[in-house]
């Protein structure tokens, strides 16, 4: 599954540079793409960077290539989203848009956290906290971005009250999500444990 986020990095890489090179276009003005060109690639590559510092190196460790693509997804969704300008013709898409890109991001992120945390309920609010702290610097950026000196200030403050919910609201489910798949996996082990063992020795053990 290599290919995965290689392909979403790309994808969004050649997307920012058109946009950045192509004439004047209505969606494209304000946006900031110079900027976007430098920090989302950047961005994208943070958690693999982590990763590889605090586990690849340590030997042989299964690289968590899904996790890596959904980080990126949102970034390939947002760059998107503005090449065909639907934050402006889709009433409703920013507000889809910041909760489902909580979902990819801390979903990702999830699932690169899942095998270290005990207990794993754990997991529910430690998503929910990371993605409750990065929509605040989501947020942050945009205020510095496009609304401080920008023209998109009036109805901000609402604007960002309903963006932080949302992208909290995505966090927390992803938490959710990430907690029930480590829990079945881990039911799903044990009985294979259990089986495996039975069909040994005839004798079933007692796993939790």
């Amino acid at each position: 599954m290599a290919w995965f986020p290689v392909l979403v990095l790309g994808v969004t890489v050649v997307l920012l540079i058109a946009a950045v090179v192509v004439p004047d276009v209505s969606q494209f003005v304000g946006k900031g793409w110079g900027v976007r060109l430098v920090a989302y690639p950047l961005l994208m590559l943070l958690v693999p960077a982590l990763w590889w510092w605090a586990r690849g190196r340590r030997g042989a460790v299964p690289v968590p290539y899904v996790a890596f693509g959904l980080v990126m997804l949102p970034f390939l969704s947002d760059t998107t989203a503005n090449w065909l300008d639907l934050f402006r013709k889709v009433g409703w898409w920013d507000d889809v848009s910041h909760f489902g890109h909580w979902f990819l991001l801390c979903a990702g992120l999830g699932l690169v956290l899942a095998p270290h945390p005990r207990p794993r309920s754990v997991l529910v609010p430690l998503v929910a906290g990371i993605g409750a702290l990065l929509a605040l610097g989501w947020e942050l950026g945009e205020w510095a971005l496009f609304i401080r000196r920008g023209t998109e200030a009036e109805g901000a403050y609402e604007d960002t009250l309903g963006d932080l919910t949302l992208g909290t609201a995505g966090a927390l489910v992803a938490g959710v999500v990430v907690w029930w798949r480590a829990r079945s996996s881990r039911r799903s082990e044990a009985h294979s444990v259990e089986q495996s063992v039975e069909q040994s020795t005839g004798w079933a053990p007692d796993v939790p």
